[in-house]
């Protein structure tokens, strides 16, 4: 009989040749590149991951009957989360664990399941679906509702300057959607990565204090123009404009 802990060690330290009798899976290799002091977190963290699922879920003894299935289920959670790619284990599986604990459920999920469980989405981090953001962000856009525009989260209102207010305005609905999906979907990822929004205000537009006032509305009608431009699919040079037009006759040069 192997224990769970030294199946578990085996693997991270000697990679596919650490799973007896098993083909080598392709996340073996990243395993076993882990350093000793990531190899001991995998360990103590798989351990404690394990405990939690069996507080949470009384009917655990139906997935894992016996001490081998438990210690091979351990081998493929360590496998499911690496190809998952869980890379902050402290915040991905604890926001795992919560939905787990969540769940009314008595069974165990699998692997699979719980790597899923581990990625936040955007509602339970506080932000609104993308439809629901670019209708606040249209309103807020209004020249009526900017100076006293409440924001439902930061990454609503930068998505908004990102794709920019005017802009928002003066396009229409299905042109300025398609820009602000992409801009939120942006911010949305950063705040999952728990990265910066950024300062809040268009490329080039009002970030170097020395400018002109002059220089800042010439950038600004650029930025406005490319956005328009960007939003109707229109190519950037004259040359891909000509090709452009040809293919769409289909007269061929």
């Amino acid at each position: 009989m192997i224990a769970a802990q030294t199946l578990v060690t085996r693997i991270v330290r000697n990679g596919a040749s650490g799973l007896p009798a098993m083909p080598a899976p392709k996340s073996a290799d990243v395993v076993a590149a882990l350093s000793q002091q990531e190899r001991t977190a995998v360990e103590e963290l798989i351990n404690r991951l394990f405990r939690e699922i069996r507080n949470a879920r009384p009917a655990w003894r139906q997935a894992w009957p016996t001490k081998e299935a438990l210690a091979s289920a351990k081998v493929t959670w360590v496998l499911a989360l690496v190809e998952g790619e869980v890379r902050d284990w402290d915040r991905q599986i604890e926001a795992g664990l919560r939905r787990l604990r969540a769940e009314p459920s008595d069974f165990v999920p699998s692997p699979g399941k719980f790597v899923e469980w581990c990625r936040p989405t955007a509602e339970s981090l506080g932000l609104q679906s993308a439809k629901r953001a670019y209708g606040e962000a249209c309103c807020n856009a209004h020249p009526s509702s900017r100076a006293s525009a409440t924001w439902s989260h930061p990454a609503t209102y930068h998505a908004a300057i990102d794709v920019g207010l005017d802009v928002l305005m003066q396009l229409p609905g299905f042109d300025t959607w398609k820009l602000f999906e992409r801009s939120y979907a942006v911010m949305v990822q950063r705040v999952m990565d728990g990265e910066a929004l950024g300062s809040g205000v268009l490329v080039g537009i009002g970030c170097d204090s020395q400018k002109s006032v002059a220089q800042l509305t010439e950038e600004y009608s650029l930025q406005f123009a490319m956005r328009v431009r960007e939003a109707q699919g229109l190519v950037e040079t004259g040359s891909g404009a000509r090709e452009a037009l040809l293919a769409k006759l289909r007269i061929k040069r």
